[in-house]
């Protein structure tokens, strides 16, 4: 793609500056992701879990029935395992993208390399992701270390403005009207 007959550089990278509580920072320089950073992480087999399926009740504990006399059925999203393996997948994708963020800065090395073959790519990525998740956690980072960089990785990539666009609806909703 050319703009004025000019190539697109995408190479840059934006400077980034994580306050540390000592009152010192730790300085970085963040890339935004790439337009096919959710292809990859399909194509890696890195997929949010589905909860698990249920049959729903009613008040008496027996299944509900539709019209044909099938057991209505509906997902669990309180179920503990669901709920567990979801929080993974979140602190996953985090890490992931931060890695996919960090990939420009010269100072930033990780021990843990990412995973070369294709197979059980899922459970390769995952892993990929836990090594280096305790990397960061060893690094001294906090879980608001992280949403930092994740908050400024999506300003970067252009993701936040949209993402706010979409939510808006449900926070500028006319408050419903009183019946007082």
């Amino acid at each position: 793609m050319k703009i004025s007959g000019q190539s697109l550089e995408l190479n840059f990278v934006q400077p980034f500056s994580l306050p540390r509580p000592d009152g010192s920072t730790l300085s970085f320089q963040l890339s935004p992701l790439p337009l096919g950073f959710q292809a990859n992480l399909r194509k890696r087999r890195v997929a949010s879990p589905r909860p698990p399926i249920k049959v729903s009740r009613d008040s008496s504990g027996k299944p509900v029935r539709d019209a044909s006399g099938l057991a209505v059925t509906q997902a669990d999203f309180t179920d503990s395992r669901y709920l567990e393996e979801s929080e993974l997948y979140h602190q996953r994708v985090a890490v992931l993208a931060i890695v996919e963020a960090l990939r420009n800065d010269p100072e930033v090395t990780f021990d843990a390399s990412p995973p070369t073959t294709i197979e059980s790519a899922s459970t390769a990525w995952g892993n990929f992701a836990d090594a280096i998740f305790g990397e960061l956690e060893q690094a001294g980072l906090s879980a608001g270390d992280l949403i930092a960089f994740c908050d400024e990785i999506c300003r970067i990539s252009n993701m936040l403005d949209q993402h706010i666009r979409e939510t808006q609806v449900n926070f500028s909703s006319p408050p419903p009207e009183s019946s007082i």
